[in-house]
């Protein structure tokens, strides 16, 4: 039986406008020390980073037909990111994020919009490129093509990640469906209403489910695989700016369970890639290549 490697996203994607600020103003104005436009989003920015480290990929999304639609699939088609099954809406305008980055702690606050696209619907799902893939990894984000390709993906052997950051409606039935669930420690809390994250980690493991974890920022991440608690600390970089550091650790967390990796390996791998992109402004900027992850592995053993 021939192994699977490449990974699919399902999900949102964006153009992302960042500047950096001494602080965040309300009601003022401040002189921004830096600034970048780049393309963002959960789902997009994750296979980025799967495709920054080696991986064959794709994506599966919708966009509008303007300036920010353009940008948006020349960003992903540049990492080398299959494009073909993003569905382009005529006339409409594409999903943007505003994003301000605190000087100093790498914080950052966002306001984002889907734009005027319409979902993507269940049957513009490219069902080939589903089942092609080791892994589909989904945000939650035009959440009935992702039921729709979720279930593709079930039947077909290809393991189902989540990005569980957002609590959308049939949220549930997503959960149901993922091999992997990977949920933000404010989407952990909210979901179970426990404030524990370990113990609300416990309650995102379900009968489909082979391993959850929970994401907890400076405190790095947790992981449960129904037996075993698996604790893995952030490494230590001299921050810039968070943004993405969340999608870029699904990405590399798919990249290493995709390749052989262990619950361990993956949560450990995909922490070092995170670390590395929180050294430069953007979500995708400070990727790493899968040589520069090794080599920062190695002075962290």
């Amino acid at each position: 039986m021939k192994i699977r490697k490449n990974i699919t996203g399902l999900g949102y994607c964006s153009m992302d406008y960042l500047c950096i600020v001494p602080k965040i103003p309300q009601d003022d104005k401040v002189q921004a020390k830096a600034t970048l436009e780049q393309g963002g989003g959960p789902a997009a920015t994750a296979i980025c980073a799967a495709a920054r480290l080696g991986a064959k990929t794709a994506f599966i999304s919708a966009v509008g037909d303007d300036l920010r639609g353009q940008s948006i699939l020349k960003g992903l088609a540049l990492e080398g990111i299959d494009t073909t099954a993003i569905k382009l809406r005529l006339g409409a305008e594409s999903p943007v994020a505003f994003c301000w980055i605190q000087e100093n702690t790498g914080k950052r606050s966002i306001a984002w919009s889907h734009g005027s696209i319409k979902p993507l619907l269940p049957e513009e799902v490219n069902a080939a490129t589903v089942r092609n893939s080791g892994l589909l990894h989904l945000d939650g984000h035009h959440t009935g093509a992702a039921i729709h390709a979720a279930q593709i993906a079930r039947d077909a052997g290809t393991a189902v990640m989540l990005d569980a950051g957002t609590i959308v409606p049939r949220i549930e039935e997503l959960l149901a469906l993922a091999d992997i669930v990977i949920a933000s420690e404010k989407f952990a809390g909210r979901f179970t209403g426990d404030a524990d994250p370990e113990t609300a980690m416990k309650k995102l493991f379900s009968a489909n489910t082979k391993f959850a974890a929970v994401t907890l920022g400076a405190k790095g991440s947790i992981g449960f695989d129904g037996r075993k608690i698996y604790r893995q600390p952030a490494l230590p970089v001299e921050t810039v700016d968070t943004t993405g550091a969340g999608d870029v650790f699904h990405g590399a967390f798919a990249y290493k369970y995709v390749n052989g990796g262990d619950w361990a390996e993956c949560l450990r791998f995909a922490a070092a890639v995170a670390a590395l992109k929180c050294t430069k402004l953007g979500g995708r900027t400070g990727i790493p290549t899968i040589a520069e992850t090794e080599f920062f592995l190695q002075e962290h053993k």
